[in-house]
């Protein structure tokens, strides 16, 4: 074989004006027409050493070659494609056998490809047919955010609150022209807006990135036009709400009259986004010899221009599979970059299994197991202690854990962290199988892009006024409602999002408890024992005669203040009815407002007296003696209360109350009313009282 570059000499510029060119030494300026190599229709021949460039016709135009065939000798007939006009321009590609170039285009300054091909003395072959063409390069599109509503803060994100609007204004910076171009925002949402301007809100608190795309008219490269090249990767922060955690009365419900307080608390709600990378699925892993079978994850979280820069910062990957023979296989992961480490190297490990595989040759999938790799680690997958695992038959398997890879992870220093990463495993060897259930990288926390987690910080904070506020001390105020019914009060804070929430708490005042006091009760003992029967249902109508509403009250008596206090062993209505009592002793009554727990006590004594004696008095007597000069008139003044110590003889006129009537049925009902009230006039005479 020939070396290619020793070989190249003698470059002709020339202008052909045939369509059709056949590999040879040249210079040609072409936009269509079909390039062969230079048996054209026939073989090429021994011994070749050609050089060859072919430029567009017109300025701004770059070449591109579409190869349909190819086929050289391997190895030894060899084609190079450099990008550029002569071969000390970069090569494009090296190109050999049946390894096709495929599409080439030409993305130099000049649009001009150069091809050289060289030929051993041995063996040729059909070699190739490229049809020529020219197309129009993409020219340089900077998307730009000319104006944002709200503004960027100083760490240039825009924050906001939920649902609040956003409008931005962007352009373009153009190569050359950017007449007709088409502008997309991507909101990182899901959803786009067309147009330069775009308005916007987000209802779910997260963070969010803006991108705007830009299409030109260009479509000889893209159907949809040449697009801009950089990300502007607006952050878009949008604060969670408030966390009111603690806002709340020491009393929500109060007696009428009472006070309680409220406190007020407030804190930023934090929104931590983790850069988790996904889990890869199931991947199938025949029996291949030579086969290699690849999974790959896509990671888009990191900064655009983020790398990895230290091997710490990839702490382990983890494989989830189950395989009947671990010799067979070499492990690796490789990077968006291309860079390669080689986890598990063939041929290493023995007759070992991973996982429990079905060691059948059956595509029936075994239970996986996890193996991590990790720098930390100090034994090779292989040097794992093993465990009898399995089936088809139970064989020695590989215990999960956390393993160090064959390679450092150092040889992937530098790759991109976002964009696809990929796990390569080789199959060797005919015989055996097996799954990796899923795959996944975990990275290092800390290199997170800042911007994916905030936390919110309050600004400002108050209570709203309100009358029936009595004290505020900080973030604590005292409440007095002078009525009853529902008081609401309203908690307002600010964060540095400029977000404005309010909490409100409610208090319940039930109504005044509204009630007379009870009279004392009064029997007199006829049997002499001091016990005695009360009706102590007298006092209700009493105690509840002032209250507007007395069905909203529920009133009970009690033998202790104790009791009415717990509301405990309260009187039953019937026995308070036949309440057997003794003197002096005090019943509490407990007047409360439903079953709030808003209640009053109050009480009454109950009074035993024994029954009074009479005594005999004698008959009062007056003489008439007219004042009108008419000594028979039949007319004397009478004052029967004179007559009251004579009644009581012996017994306290401060305990007993003696009372005249004129007849002994007025005597007996006692009615208010119906007694004399001294003095009278006396009409008859003799006249009978009763007392």
């Amino acid at each position: 074989m020939k070396t290619l570059l020793s070989a190249f000499f003698g470059l002709v510029s020339c202008i052909a004006f045939a369509q059709d060119i056949n590999m040879q030494n040249g210079t040609f300026t072409r936009c269509s027409g079909v390039l062969f190599d230079s048996g054209g229709n026939s073989v090429y021949s021994d011994n070749e050493n050609y050089t060859l460039t072919i430029c567009p016709q017109n300025a701004g135009q770059s070449t591109k070659l579409e190869f349909t065939t190819f086929d050289t000798q391997a190895n030894t007939d060899i084609l190079v494609i450099f990008d550029g006009q002569s071969i000390s321009d970069p090569i494009i590609g090296t190109y050999s056998g049946t390894m096709s170039p495929g599409v080439i285009q030409a993305t130099n300054t000049s649009g001009c490809l150069t091809l050289g091909f060289v030929s051993d003395g041995t063996t040729t072959a059909n070699g190739w047919t490229a049809n020529i063409s020219c197309y129009e390069p993409c020219q340089t599109i900077i998307s730009q955010i000319d104006t944002a509503v709200p503004a960027p803060n100083t760490d240039g994100y825009i924050r906001v609150c939920p649902n609040e609007q956003i409008t931005l204004t962007g352009s373009g910076q153009f190569g050359t022209s950017g007449a007709g171009a088409s502008y997309e925002w991507n909101l990182g949402d899901g959803t786009t807006q067309s147009g330069q301007t775009a308005t916007f809100s987000y209802a779910t608190p997260g963070v969010y990135i803006v991108n705007l795309n830009i299409s030109d008219t260009n479509t000889s490269i893209d159907p949809t036009g040449c697009k801009n090249t950089n990300l502007l990767n607006q952050v878009v922060q949008v604060a969670p709400p408030v966390d009111f955690t603690g806002t709340v009365a020491t009393k929500s419900t109060l007696c009428f009259g009472e006070s309680t307080t409220i406190t007020g608390i407030a804190k930023g709600v934090s929104f931590l986004s983790e850069c988790s990378p996904p889990v890869s699925g199931v991947t199938f892993l025949p029996d291949g010899d030579g086969a290699v079978y690849t999974t790959c994850v896509a990671i888009d979280c990191y900064e655009s221009n983020q790398t990895l820069d230290a091997i710490n910062q990839l702490l382990e990957i983890c494989v989830n599979i189950e395989h009947s023979f671990l010799e067979d296989l070499e492990i690796k992961i490789v990077s968006p970059s291309g860079q390669e480490v080689i986890l598990h190297e063939y041929p290493s490990g023995g007759n070992l299994y991973l996982g429990e595989p079905n060691d059948d040759e059956s595509t029936v999938a075994g239970v996986g197991a996890d193996y991590c790799f990790s720098m930390s680690a100090t034994t090779l997958l292989f040097n794992g202690t093993t465990v009898i695992a399995g089936s088809n038959p139970p064989s020695a398997s590989v215990v999960p854990g956390v393993y160090l890879p064959v390679q450092s992870f150092s040889q992937l220093l530098g790759s991109p962290l976002n964009g696809d990463w990929c796990i390569e495993i080789t199959d060797n060897q005919v015989y055996d199988n097996g799954y990796v259930f899923s795959w996944g990288l975990n990275f290092d926390p800390t290199i997170q892009p800042p911007e994916i987690s905030f936390t919110p910080v309050i600004t400002s904070e108050a209570w709203d006024a309100n009358s029936t506020i009595t004290n505020t001390s900080g973030n604590i105020i005292t409440v007095q409602p002078p009525s009853d019914g529902n008081f609401c009060y309203t908690y307002r804070v600010m964060d540095d999002f400029g977000c404005e929430s309010t909490k409100e708490v409610c208090i319940e005042v039930i109504p005044e408890l509204i009630h007379a006091n009870p009279i004392d009760l009064f029997v007199c003992d006829t049997t002499g024992t001091n016990s005695v029967v009360f009706n102590l249902s007298q006092n209700d109508a009493i105690i509840v005669a002032p209250n507007p509403n007395p069905t909203d009250f529920v009133l009970t008596y009690h033998t202790s203040q104790a009791d009415a206090d717990a509301d405990t062993n309260p009187i039953s209505v019937t026995d308070a009815a036949a309440f057997s009592g003794v003197h002096g002793q005090i019943i509490y009554g407990r007047f409360e407002y439903l079953t709030s727990g808003c209640y009053e006590i109050v009480s009454f004594t109950l009074n035993v007296f024994s029954e009074p004696s009479i005594s005999s008095v004698n008959d009062f007597s007056l003489c008439d003696d007219a004042v009108d000069g008419d000594d028979t008139n039949g007319l004397v003044t009478f004052d029967l209360s004179t007559k009251t110590p004579e009644v009581l003889g012996s017994q306290l006129a401060s305990e007993y109350t003696v009372k005249f009537y004129y007849d002994q049925a007025a005597a007996d009902a006692a009615v208010d009313g119906t007694q004399i009230t001294p003095p009278i006039q006396n009409t008859t005479n003799p006249r009978v009282f009763l007392y």
